[in-house]
């Protein structure tokens, strides 16, 4: 597991603009924490900004939650999904506010579109493995791990031409790509936008290591695995239906990551063929 110092983090305070955790969030966490938390008053903190509150109808209503019928208030969302998940929610919303198109070199709406498919394809995965695994912390690490890559891109103007040097560079993960050329990475970056925000720390341990090619041959708990396989995958099922290639990562892991998670080729076939439409 990669090692955050206070060198590290001096040094993407001082290099970086890192967005710092919004007002309303923090009021939440405030109220979430307290012994018994006041269901009302949370959702009421919520529909006081009507953005967030958009987001969360439009999400919960998506086909990633399932329901057979419409949820129409936040109040109703946050007992459907509960404290964890409605907090993952406002977090998602919030963060896609932070950052505007004409101060990053990247496409902002088309890395968004890619985070949430990732994000829904984590779900869709989990909600058929026989594992017991919380659907919000796959939801958040889908839509989080890549938190870092808008604060490179708002930093570096050839950015993006860094980033695809790295997809043709499958030999060298993306983060070592990053660190040569900036000596500095979108998944440190991301794991330090995480812990500021206060983002579990499971979710930021994940968003810190997802481009170790080791991870799954290191002693960390058989859910921490799962976590990342499930990830890995999702990341290769969205890149393989846009561009019709694998990840970089994905020739190194593979066969790892179908071991942990019980699945075959056939089966991963399976599963890679049934999003054949459900990911623009």
């Amino acid at each position: 597991m990669l090692h955050i110092d206070q060198k590290v983090i001096e040094d993407i305070e001082r290099g970086f603009s890192i967005p710092a955790q919004p007002k309303l969030l923090k009021k939440l966490q405030g109220l979430i924490a307290q012994e018994e938390p006041e269901l009302n008053l949370i959702a009421r903190t919520i529909a006081q900004d009507a953005a967030v509150s958009s987001t969360i109808l439009k999400t919960i209503n998506s086909p990633v939650y399932g329901l057979s019928r419409t949820i129409s208030d936040i109040p109703k969302s946050v007992r459907y999904i509960g404290l964890e998940g409605i907090i993952i929610l406002v977090t998602s919303s919030l963060l896609k506010q932070t950052f505007k198109q004409e101060d990053c070199s990247i496409a902002l709406e088309d890395f968004w579109i890619n985070s949430t498919n990732i994000a829904n394809v984590c779900v869709h995965i989990g909600n058929s493995l026989k594992q017991a695994i919380s659907k919000d912390i796959l939801f958040s690490l889908g839509l989080f791990h890549d938190c870092g890559i808008p604060i490179m891109a708002m930093k570096y103007s050839e950015y993006h031409q860094i980033f695809q040097h790295a997809l043709e560079t499958p030999d060298v993960s993306i983060t070592s790509i990053e660190d040569i050329n900036y000596q500095a990475n979108h998944a440190t970056i991301g794991y330090y936008v995480a812990t500021s925000w206060r983002l579990p720390k499971d979710i930021c341990q994940l968003i810190l290591a997802h481009h170790e090619r080791d991870f799954l041959d290191n002693p960390f708990s058989r859910l921490q695995k799962f976590y990342f396989s499930i990830l890995k995958m999702a990341e290769n099922i969205v890149h393989q239906k846009r561009y019709n290639e694998d990840t970089p990562d994905w020739t190194f892991l593979k066969d790892k990551v179908l071991n942990i998670l019980v699945i075959n080729e056939g089966e991963y076939s399976t599963l890679l063929n049934s999003f054949e439409e459900d990911i623009t």
